[in-house]
């Protein structure tokens, strides 16, 4: 595979393969290579895509949605529901959006929060008790399904049959294609269940979501069960596997800069601010996908209609132009406008949640320990084009 760099300054092609597993570790290497020659590269994985590498580029992509379409993915999984909202764009999104935002408005949000505590409390306590354990496949993994789970209203054991089976799943992580199909299909079919009871047994629309998603009338007509689910399946899709990833992120940090966490137990203010770093750092997805609506100009690059345009988060995260030291977590960062949440009209919906779930969780670590070493090298995912983990395993001192 080559990269080639498409910009005006240069036109060599890169014989590292940067988007494969087994390079993961090199990404951010390559990206400042080529950054800083060409905003824009053109890659021949997943059968061609331009990924634009600058902050601000990135920036004005995110949110030129006229220009930049969303509704084509790298990878087709085999599911005949169109991902709704994340695959339309406006005025559809608007109406969607609109209706997803005040079940994520702020006061909701702290509503919310002693569950999430609650649920943080449940599954690291054991583990703080131990002294040792993964704190990945047994926290980080586990609450943020949790808490989306109690979001859209399922019952305790609809999400013990849903864990388990996501559970079985992980195995398939190498497998991009495999893995999105099994984890949609079981995610789909816990959502349809979930339509299935509250078709017979509605409730408040203004508090449930899936009551309120199927009173909606798209052009029109009521909602179909294929669109509810789409919709009801994307909240999970979006919300649970990267904000497991950002958590698990949260404690390989801490376990790993010693220092920092032992400034954050004296000074606890500072944790919102490692936590944004953290996602600086480390963005669940490192690319957004978008498709050009005609021919466009990407700083001084001409894209063509209907190519697949990434908006690489993980490059423009720590673009020197827009952050100092941008390899390094700084606790005294000012302003940090990473794209790690998106930008614009796709900026994620359920960002203060996940934000909520990373507080709740960095603060209780740190406060019921002294001390989190790792136990042994964590395990990465292998995924490409993601920041996630398969295993953490610390050492605890209380």
């Amino acid at each position: 595979m080559a990269i080639t760099n498409a910009g005006a300054r240069s036109g060599t092609d890169s014989t590292a393969p940067p988007y494969s597993p087994q390079t993961a570790s090199d990404l951010y290497q390559e990206y400042d290579r080529l950054r800083p020659d060409s905003a824009v590269v053109h890659s021949d994985d997943f059968g061609g895509f331009w990924s634009v590498l600058a902050f601000a580029d990135a920036s004005k992509v995110s949110r030129d949605w006229k220009s930049f379409a969303s509704g084509r993915p790298f990878v087709e999984y085999p599911s005949p529901n169109r991902p709704i909202p994340i695959a339309t764009n406006p005025p559809e999104h608007t109406y969607y959006r609109t209706f997803l935002n005040k079940y994520f408005r702020p006061d909701r949000v702290t509503a919310l929060a002693p569950e999430i505590e609650r649920l943080v409390t449940e599954q690291l306590t054991p583990l703080i008790e131990a002294g040792e354990g993964d704190i990945y496949r047994s926290v980080a993994r586990t609450v943020p399904p949790q808490v989306l789970a109690t979001l859209l209203g399922l019952s305790a054991q609809d999400w013990v049959e849903l864990a388990a089976a996501l559970d079985r799943a992980d195995a398939l992580r190498h497998d991009i294609p495999a893995f999105g199909a099994l984890q949609a299909t079981l995610w789909d079919d816990a959502v349809m269940s979930l339509i299935t009871e509250r078709t017979k047994n509605p409730r408040d629309p203004e508090h449930d979501i899936m009551s309120g998603i199927l009173e909606l009338r798209p052009d029109g007509e009521p909602i179909s069960h294929a669109q509810a689910m789409s919709i009801g399946t994307q909240i999970f899709a979006a919300g649970a596997d990267t904000t497991s990833s950002a958590m698990g992120s949260l404690a390989h940090y801490l376990a790993t800069n010693p220092d920092d966490q032992q400034r954050l137990r004296a000074e606890p203010d500072l944790l919102p601010a490692a936590i944004e770093e953290v996602l600086r750092m480390g963005p669940p997805l490192h690319q957004t996908v978008r498709c050009t609506t005609a021919e466009v100009d990407i700083a001084g690059t001409r894209v063509p209609e209907n190519a697949l345009v990434a908006i690489n988060v993980a490059s423009a995260n720590r673009d020197p132009e827009r952050f100092t030291e941008p390899h390094r977590v700084r606790l005294d960062r000012d302003r940090n406008p990473h794209l790690t949440f998106g930008f614009g009209p796709h900026m994620c919906v359920g960002a203060p949640i996940a934000r909520q779930e990373l507080l709740a969780f960095g603060r209780q670590l740190l406060a019921g320990t002294r001390m989190i070493t790792l136990a042994e090298p964590a395990v990465t995912s292998g995924r490409a084009l993601r920041t996630g983990w398969s295993s953490i395993r610390v050492r605890i001192e209380r």
